[in-house]
């Protein structure tokens, strides 16, 4: 039988929704932006729209896989695994992606074009 969410499981939910609401249609509206700019295609935004893709998998998949953790109904250890893997995947594709972004921007400064 499952347990009755708590105030604190309720706000967090809800915040997990809200974000999920605003970032996936924000970054589809990156994806289309770059798409339909020419201005914008060189290796730059196409790390952002890396970014954007990542973060539209974070927001449709992760959010509610883990919203889904929180409230913790019991599973078997390798149905859990099985739960936690793509959260865990998703948001470190995420993260490699800034740290992409991060890096190309460092090189762009370090080593100016001529």
């Amino acid at each position: 039988m499952a347990q009755p969410v708590s105030a604190f499981q309720a706000a967090y939910i809800s915040i997990e929704v809200l974000i999920a609401l605003v970032s996936v249609p924000g970054n589809i509206l990156v994806i289309w932006a770059v798409k339909m700019n020419q201005a914008l295609r060189d290796a730059t935004f196409f790390f952002i729209v890396s970014l954007a893709v990542a973060d539209v998998a974070v927001g449709a998949l992760v959010i509610p896989l883990a919203i889904i953790i929180d409230i913790g109904p019991q599973t078997e250890f390798y149905s859990c695994l099985m739960v936690a893997c793509p959260v865990l995947i998703l948001t470190e594709s995420s993260i490699l992606a800034l740290l992409a972004i991060a890096v190309d921007r460092y090189l762009r400064v370090k080593i100016p074009v001529r």
